[in-house]
């Protein structure tokens, strides 16, 4: 039976990732929705069992190994400058200003912190989406993008790995896994094995680890139920949103970029998505923050997400010359 459930998971949560791009959603938005409306939330038809959760661990792992021999170091070389400068930016704004929202709205102090790393990554491949449907892929918008990206999520996942080390305990050691994953796929770009790895792992995260992975985490998302919890969710986002976009383009100011690229690659920056599940899930695992906790930042992930593309496309449409 167990099995069985996963299988609905499974394709309830592919189909609902592809409408989600037919609307013009991110697949990620449609797979989480597929959790919520199948688990406790709603039709509460699949419960998240140990099973669940390790073929979820399993696909954290492979979604960060598949990152990382999707990375491209050459590229990021050729804009380290201005990609390192838009990264650190883009990382310490909302490090430093999503935690004391958190705080201020009643959050442990703990929660804040852990918050400030959430928000401080970066979803590629949805800006990875959006810079292909706008031809913008080839272009040195592009490479900056990705490259800025790229290091964002290292130093997220760096920060991550140290948060849950430190404060995790034993099961922080959890952390580690995604980052040494991310690393190995990085290094094992270079040889004649990454495309047959790439391949196997894109295929097999596609179609089996990755919709279990994204789905498990609506099976136990709490919908906010009170005015409070909306509120913040909203304040939340908005800050998301700004922090990143501001951060990043500073960061792009600073390297001589002029205003209207540096919006544009801001807005490239804003979406949160798989990446910023992915710590919330280690998060969870490592015992940093509870279930209940994470919703309000698995929903603003959401928002971001959904809120992300609408921003970029208009932006990255009038950038003439990258």
């Amino acid at each position: 039976m167990s099995f069985l459930l996963i299988i609905v998971l499974i394709i309830i949560t592919i189909l609902l990732g592809k409408l989600a791009v037919k609307l013009g959603f991110s697949e990620v938005v449609g797979q989480l929705l597929a959790g919520v409306i199948l688990g406790t939330s709603l039709l509460n038809w699949v419960q998240s069992t140990a099973l669940i959760h390790l073929l979820a661990e399993i696909g954290i792992a492979m979604l960060m190994f598949h990152s990382g021999l999707s990375s491209d170091l050459k590229v990021m070389k050729q804009h380290i400058k201005a990609s390192s400068a838009i990264a650190v930016f883009g990382v310490v704004v909302p490090v430093l200003v999503m935690p004391l929202a958190f705080v201020l709205l009643g959050y442990d102090l703990r929660v804040a912190l852990f918050a400030g790393v959430v928000f401080a990554a970066t979803s590629i491949s949805i800006t990875l989406a959006v810079l292909a449907e706008q031809r913008k892929l080839a272009t040195s918008l592009g490479a900056i993008i990705l490259s800025a990206a790229i290091l964002d999520d290292v130093i997220a996942l760096i920060a991550m790995t140290v948060f849950s080390v430190v404060l995790g305990g034993q099961l922080g050691l959890g952390g580690l896994v995604p980052l040494v994953a991310f690393t190995a796929g990085l290094f094992i770009k270079k040889y004649t094995l990454a495309d047959y790895l790439g391949k196997g792992t894109s295929m097999a995260g596609k179609w089996f680890f990755y919709p279990i992975f994204f789905g498990s985490i609506g099976l136990t998302l709490t919908l906010p139920s009170t005015s409070d919890k909306i509120v913040a969710i909203i304040i939340f986002s908005i800050l998301a949103i700004l922090t990143k976009l501001i951060g990043s383009f500073l960061g792009a100011k600073l390297s001589g970029l002029s205003s209207s690229v540096a919006t544009a690659i801001g807005a490239g920056m804003v979406s949160r998505g798989e990446m910023a599940l992915v710590i919330i899930q280690i998060g969870i695992s490592s015992g940093i923050v509870s279930q209940n906790l994470s919703s309000e930042m698995i929903v603003t992930v959401m928002i971001t997400t959904i809120v992300a593309p609408l921003i970029m496309k208009p932006l990255f449409k009038n950038i003439k010359k990258p």
